[in-house]
Order: C-alpha cells, then structure tokens, then sequence
C-alpha cells in the first residue's frame, strides 16, 4: 500500500504527465481539458507538499482553462456543404495534395482516380473548409471513401452535421445504408461513436449504418 508521500509524489508525476499529453492534442477543446486536469494535480500537489508559488501558478491555470472552455462552449459555429461537381477542381486537389500525408494515416487506400462515380462534398465550418467527404451511391447503399476532417475540428460535430444534411436525402433515393472503411484503430472508434458497426465487405473490413 502506497504511503501518504508516496500518493502525493503519484499525483504530481500524474499532472506532469498530463501537462506534457495536452501539449500533443490537435484539438483545442481537449487540449485546454486535458491541461485543466494536469494543473489540477499539480495544485493538489502545491497544496500537498506546501510548494504555494506551484498551487497558485497552477490554480490560476486551472481559471484560465475554465474560462476559455467556458466560452468555447457558447460559441455558436456555422455549417454548411460545398458540392463539387467538377473532379479536375484545381482546389479539391490542392487540398488532397496538401493533406496527403494525413489522410493517408486513416484511409491509405484512398485513391480518387479509381472511383467510377464519386461524389464530392466539402464541409464547411464557418466558411472554412474543415473536412471533405467522398462517396459513391451503389443501389441501396452509399459507400464513404474518404471522410476526412482537419486535426482542429475533430470533434465529431463536422460529421453529424454532414450526416445530419445527407441522411434524408439519401433516404428519399431509396438509400437504406451507409458503408465506411475500417482503416485503423482510431478511425474505428470514430466510427463506433458515429453509430456504425463492423460489417464485411467482399472480404475486406468496412464498418455501416442503417439509415432506416
């Protein structure tokens, strides 16, 4: 059983962990939550061992991150889909070039050229391109290919929002179901938490979602 000085020496290698882990999130929000928990420890630990100028510092972190998360939480952001009709669009590819390295990590078999018919939507975040969506209507069921989304707003709201818009629209052309590739661990989870579930797909692993 771990002693008195043992736990608070736990509780400061716990905040400095955590600190140094906010610091590799994309995500702002989590980044600030994250570093809001570290500095927590850290005061708990000020307070602990007496170290004052420690619980002050990061009591006032602590405020700093409140605040902000605060008024993260009530702005209001703006969304709306870009259709691009046009597959030789001079900026769609810019943003596949850009992006390359990163949408590689979650969909390495992407590959526009390949697809006979897709469609391509970009989702907007306040006027800002924040993900690009290609996909291709098969009979009862559309395929997603790519579902890419900048580090930045990974927050799930781009694609309940692209989900949200498309869903009745793909209903009323007889779509029923949604299919997605299963590239990798985290792209998985961020399935799971979307609502698919892992189906099969000609052998291959593909994750989908009832639209009824």
């Amino acid at each position: 059983m771990l002693s008195w000085m043992e736990w608070t020496e736990f509780i400061g290698y716990a905040g400095s962990l955590l600190v140094a882990i906010s610091l590799m999130m994309s995500s702002l929000a989590r980044l600030r939550w994250i570093n809001l928990s570290g500095a927590l420890a850290f005061a708990v630990y000020g307070w602990f061992v007496g170290a004052y100028p420690v619980l002050v510092v990061n009591g006032f972190i602590v405020l700093v991150n409140i605040y902000y998360l605060g008024r993260m939480s009530r702005t209001r952001d703006y969304f709306s889909l870009m259709s691009i009709s046009r597959l030789d669009n001079n900026y769609l590819h810019t943003f596949l070039t850009f992006h390359e390295a990163d949408i590689g990590r979650f969909f390495p078999d992407f590959s526009l050229e390949s697809l006979r018919n897709p469609r391509v939507t970009f989702i907007l975040r306040n006027v800002n391109p924040a993900g690009l969506v290609v996909y291709e209507e098969n009979g009862d069921e559309v395929r997603i290919h790519l579902d890419y989304v900048l580090p930045i707003y990974r927050d799930l709201r781009c694609a309940r929002f692209f989900l949200d818009e498309m869903a009745p629209i793909w209903r009323e052309r007889g779509i029923n179901k949604m299919l997605s590739p299963a590239a990798g661990a985290t792209h998985r989870d961020y399935l799971k938490r979307l609502g698919f579930r892992r189906g099969d797909l000609q052998g291959q692993s593909w994750f989908e979602r009832s639209l009824d």
